[in-house]
């Protein structure tokens, strides 16, 4: 019976979630869904259709990030920039922050 003890040990990790098993699938806020991962995608890439043909940035750069206060991010979210839309009046000051929050996230 030992023998088989390790048999399903192996067998038992085929079942498990793949971000149980180290893969980074983001978890986004509902407001990111919404207005966010269209362009910018779940994992902030911009490898999305509508981000490419849009050019969205990606905001995992660690370089860019450092570069740009949340003051700015929060003027972008809300006045929108070059192809960006804006979203002052679809979100409340809450969201706003929330949203910066996430943007930082992708870099930590």
């Amino acid at each position: 019976m030992h023998t088989r003890r390790p048999l399903l040990a192996a067998a038992a990790l085929f079942c498990v979630p793949l971000p149980l098993l180290g893969q980074d699938v983001p978890k986004r806020s509902p407001t990111w869904e919404s207005h966010c991962a269209v362009c910018h995608g779940p994992d902030g890439k911009a490898n999305t259709e509508e981000g490419k043909k849009k050019g969205a940035r990606n905001l995992t750069d660690a370089k860019w990030q450092a570069l740009v206060s949340d003051d700015r991010l929060a003027s972008s979210i809300r006045r929108g920039r070059d192809k960006m839309p804006s979203f002052g009046k679809k979100l409340t000051e809450a969201q706003v922050r929330g949203l910066i929050e996430e943007v930082r996230s992708l870099v930590r």
